[in-house]
């Protein structure tokens, strides 16, 4: 009898760490009380639920800087508007999507996702194509702010947290594999809109992206989204906390590994926390300002739109294999660790993107910039739900998305502005390089917190 319970323990241990030989962040976890388990299928759900998320994510690409970015020139040239004047209206509705961040996180924490993310695409989606009938300033503005709120505030943040909130161990893989469906839209939607924009005039190109953002999220998110495995009676991983031990050398089983789990409260009191908000901030910062005014800077520089737009896409789709590279990574070194490199692969990739003249220099900035920007948002999603746990990552979340969200808006504003005051994009490039740098170091010093007691 001993030796067969030896052997089933045996096939039950996975191969994963204990809590003090982990090589992530945080201590592995293993499933909240939630209501009794069912049996397991075989396809564990929150694999569904990631793919609801690659289908979310790329229809949010109709909204992020790159494809904004392709539709800068066109009304500009229409309506004789600056680029900070557009910027504006990019900066005012993200900063208002911070601010209502703030209560919408607890409400994905509570009632899950969603009837959030149904609705803020079912919104975002008509004022895109309410887009394509302006004829002044006041309505670009009233149609960019809501969109924009809606992205930042509700769309981007229900992406970030509902993956995390259904893997533990196996998060690493799941959030990067869900981050794809992001990554692969902003290189096919400004193509796709740039397309539209040659062919039929940038008016028709917002009807087509609004269109585009319904057809891929309402139906599967009404249908298949669900809230946490234990709403359904499944553990995260959809793995059982029993496997969630391991086998030591000498045949025993380890005890099973704690989920860490901090309240808001407690998250605030932790010095990581500040040096994390930091450190994204400052990513976030510099990145949209890149991202919003990439288009207009290469052609700038003499390359034509197709030319700009296919280095864009380039840009986008190398970051494909380094986000899934990074996800796996993740599940076996310190994701602190990798997010200095990345951080410092971008402030590299930014100098590139200072001497882009041609196609072939545009694709060297591409592979340098592209790979490293593609793996970072999937980090910071990892390292914010590593720290604090997935019980209230939505409340956490929803304090942290503001300050970035602040600095995601005034990214593109800086720019812009620095645009038309000098005629060129060097120094605040430089500028950018600065701060990736500053969010380096401060991402060296984000120890791990302790569990509170």
């Amino acid at each position: 009898m001993a030796s067969k319970n030896i052997l089933r323990s045996k096939v039950e241990a996975p191969q994963g760490g204990g809590p003090t030989d982990s090589p992530t962040d945080s201590p592995t976890d293993s499933s909240t009380a939630g209501s009794p388990p069912r049996a397991q299928p075989r396809l564990y759900y929150g694999w569904v639920i990631v793919g609801v998320i690659i289908l979310s994510g790329l229809a949010a690409s109709v909204q992020l800087n790159p494809t904004i970015g392709v539709f800068v020139k066109p009304i500009s040239d229409e309506f004789g508007w600056s680029r900070s004047t557009i910027a504006g209206a990019v900066t005012a509705g993200t900063i208002c999507g911070g601010l209502i961040a703030i209560f919408i996180g607890p409400l994905i924490d509570r009632f899950g996702g969603k009837w959030v993310l149904f609705f803020g695409f079912l919104i975002m989606g008509g004022a895109l194509i309410a887009l394509g009938f302006i004829s002044a300033l006041w309505q670009f503005y009233l149609i960019f702010i809501v969109s924009r709120m809606l992205l930042q505030g509700v769309i981007n943040l229900s992406n970030n947290v509902i993956v995390s909130k259904w893997f533990v161990r196996k998060r690493g893989r799941a959030v990067s594999i869900a981050n794809v469906g992001q990554r692969l839209g902003n290189g096919i939607t400004p193509l796709y809109a740039q397309t539209f924009i040659t062919g039929f005039g940038w008016r028709q190109a917002t009807i087509a992206v609004g269109l585009l953002a319904w057809s891929l999220t309402l139906g599967p998110v009404l249908l298949w989204l669900r809230r946490q495995p234990e709403d359904m009676g499944l553990h995260a991983d959809g793995e059982p906390p029993e496997q969630a031990r391991k086998e030591t050398p000498g045949g025993s089983v380890a005890a099973p590994h704690i989920e860490v789990s901090f309240t808001l409260k407690e998250a605030v009191r932790t010095r990581g926390f500040y040096l994390l908000l930091g450190a994204m901030s400052f990513s976030f910062l510099s990145g949209a300002g890149i991202n919003f005014n990439m288009v207009a800077l290469f052609t700038d520089q003499g390359l034509s739109p197709s030319q700009a737009v296919l280095i864009v896409t380039a840009w986008s789709l190398l970051g494909l294999p380094a986000l899934l590279i990074a996800g796996v990574l993740s599940e076996r070194l310190p994701v602190r660790g990798i997010l200095v490199v990345v951080y410092l692969g971008v402030v590299a990739g930014i100098g590139l993107l200072i001497g882009v003249k041609s196609v072939p220099s545009g694709m060297a900035f591409a592979l340098v910039h592209g790979s490293f920007f593609g793996a970072m948002p999937v980090l910071q999603n990892l390292i914010v739900a590593n720290y604090y746990g997935r019980t209230h990552l939505g409340s956490i979340r929803g304090v942290v998305t503001p300050v970035s969200m602040v600095c995601n808006a005034v990214g593109p504003l800086i720019a812009a502005s620095a645009y038309d005051s000098t005629g060129s994009y060097t120094r605040v490039l430089l500028a950018f390089m600065g701060l990736m740098s500053l969010a380096a170091l401060a991402m060296m010093l984000a120890s791990p917190p302790k569990q509170p007691r």
